[in-house]
């Protein structure tokens, strides 16, 4: 195959991949759980269970942990939501009596604007087409979520509770024997390398929503576990998400107490979290099993984003791996494996 024809078929699956979203999505999601909840099923068919038993077990049991966690934080980020465009301009006053020092310079720099381009046009007047209201929009986007979230769950039940038999369904494709035995023994390490990866990262990722629950819950701050719980998904995405985490906590708590060095104090403990976890726990815990280097985590992170928004930079970093592990397993591909090696 030319390199003409290799960059035809790399554009034409990222347009798959960005057009395509709605049902390759939820694909890539289930194989990604898959790959996350292997280790249990394996587990529970060493102690005799059946693969499909014991998938349906893993599975549904964490449908159900998953449901139990929505339900207990459902109601606080309700009440937060509701609260929101409150809750935002009570911080922004507090916010600019903490600037008044600088107002004064910002009014200089307006008088001086005003003086050096006089007579100003005034603007004309714009015309916007009517959106549809929030709640019509909200229906829509539930409607899709909840078709998303039960293709995810039946789709990854199928994967785990017939995983080596579609492996050896994969590999019988192949004409040589030769062949069909090295792509089994390569979807096998590939499924475990990922399963461990993935499993070590959610592990960690729990722990800092723990932690950062802990923390603030002794600080007194309000719907402590609903931070705890956003602190632990945004930091799947790679230095965004522990920004993001920071700026909303700070916005909460300068919101929830009247002292503002006690806002400083709650953004400051996440921060410290964060810096442990990412350059101590991270490192020691995955060490070789974090094979990307920082160049090809920022490239992912933005490429995800891309192609599937908000949900593709939550599976940036699983994704990216997934890509590397695959390439060094991949005659053709070892190129590539050492570009994103670290």
């Amino acid at each position: 195959m030319t390199w003409p024809l290799v960059g035809i078929f790399i554009l034409l699956a990222i347009a798959a991949l960005k057009i395509g979203s709605t049902l390759m999505l939820p694909i890539v999601v289930s194989v990604l759980f898959a790959f996350l909840l292997g280790a249990p099923v394996r587990w529970l068919r060493r102690r005799g269970l059946k693969e499909g038993l014991g998938a349906g077990i893993v599975v549904f049991g964490t449908v159900a942990l998953l449901g139990l966690s929505i339900y207990f934080l459902s109601a606080p980020a309700a009440d937060w939501l509701e609260r929101a465009p409150q809750s935002l301009a009570q911080a922004e006053r507090k916010l600019r009596r903490l600037a008044k020092p600088f107002q004064s310079i910002q009014q200089t720099a307006e008088k001086v604007e005003q003086v050096a381009t006089p007579g100003q046009v005034k603007d004309a007047p714009k015309v916007e087409i009517a959106k549809p209201g929030f709640m019509k929009r909200l229906q829509g986007t539930g409607v899709a979520v909840g078709g998303g979230v039960l293709t995810v769950v039946f789709l990854t039940y199928f994967l785990l509770a017939t995983g080596e038999l579609f492996r050896q369904k994969l590999a019988a494709v192949l004409p040589s024997r030769r062949d069909r035995a090295k792509v089994v023994e390569a979807l096998a390490e590939i499924e475990l390398q990922m399963s461990r990866y993935l499993f070590l990262t959610t592990l960690i990722n729990i722990v800092v929503g723990l932690l950062t629950w802990i923390f603030l819950a002794v600080i007194k701050m309000p719907n402590a576990a609903l931070w705890g719980a956003l602190a632990a998904v945004l930091n799947f995405i790679p230095y965004v998400g522990a920004i993001v985490t920071i700026a909303l906590i700070g916005i909460a708590a300068l919101v929830s107490f009247d002292a503002p060095n006690q806002a400083l104090i709650a953004a400051g403990g996440f921060f410290v979290i964060n810096m442990i976890e990412s350059n101590l726990v991270t490192p020691a815990v995955l060490g070789r099993r974090l094979p990307l280097n920082v160049v090809a985590l920022f490239v992912g992170l933005l490429f995800w984003g891309w192609i599937w928004g908000i949900t593709g930079a939550v599976l940036a970093v699983p994704l990216t791996v997934m890509l590397k592990v695959i390439c060094d397993h991949v005659e053709g591909l070892e190129n590539v494996a050492v570009f994103l090696d670290s």
